[in-house]
């Protein structure tokens, strides 16, 4: 039972169909509130449980652009994973997806922190890459595609506790973990978690 549970949420994970949903939920919240706030210069983080899924997510997203323009307008996404991921045959790189509106990839860390901070890109979909460690003040809005637990989540969730003017607020749209999970992770840094 254990195996073939696994299997299928595997399944139903990487499914298009699946993505597609989330996406569309993803991308009408960040379109119709995130991007607006901190004075219209609002970016999104999404973090998916693989780095294939990643990729997924940001041709999804692509895909949401292409079908919305007026709406999307303006946005624009990068993904971050390390190595080579393999769907369906096709291979794709970090350097190959992202490339900017010179036709340069931007195939360095400081080339693609640059690009982020820039006016040009306001969505950041990434899997283990950046999930921790990455400050971008201007990081207002977070979708969680991913189990989170211990410091992880903590780390995770804190990429949106920087702090610049105008940014007054933060949201956060969790597909996986529930608030007791989050809040059980966060106790053990804390005396007191209000979610």
């Amino acid at each position: 039972e254990g195996p073939a549970l696994k299997v299928l949420i595997k399944y139903y994970k990487e499914h298009g169909h699946t993505i597609s949903g989330k996406t569309e939920m993803i991308m009408t919240n960040f379109l119709h509130n995130g991007r607006f706030q901190i004075g219209g210069k609002g970016k999104a983080m999404v973090i998916a449980d693989s780095r294939a899924n990643a990729v997924r997510y940001y041709f999804a997203i692509k895909e949401y652009m292409r079908q919305h323009p007026n709406e999307s307008q303006g946005c624009n996404v990068l993904v971050a994973f390390s190595g080579t991921v393999n769907i369906d045959g096709q291979d794709y790189t970090e350097a190959g997806l992202n490339i900017d509106e010179n036709g340069q990839a931007l195939n360095t860390d400081k080339k693609f922190r640059k690009a982020f901070r820039s006016e040009r890109y306001n969505i950041l979909v990434v899997a283990n890459k950046y999930q921790t460690g990455f400050d971008e003040p201007l990081l207002h809005s977070m979708y969680v595609d991913k189990k989170l637990k211990s410091v992880n989540a903590v780390q995770t969730l804190s990429r949106l506790n920087r702090t610049c003017r105008g940014k007054d607020s933060t949201f956060v749209l969790d597909f996986e973990n529930t608030d007791e999970q989050i809040k059980d992770s966060f106790q053990t840094f804390y005396e007191t978690t209000l979610l």
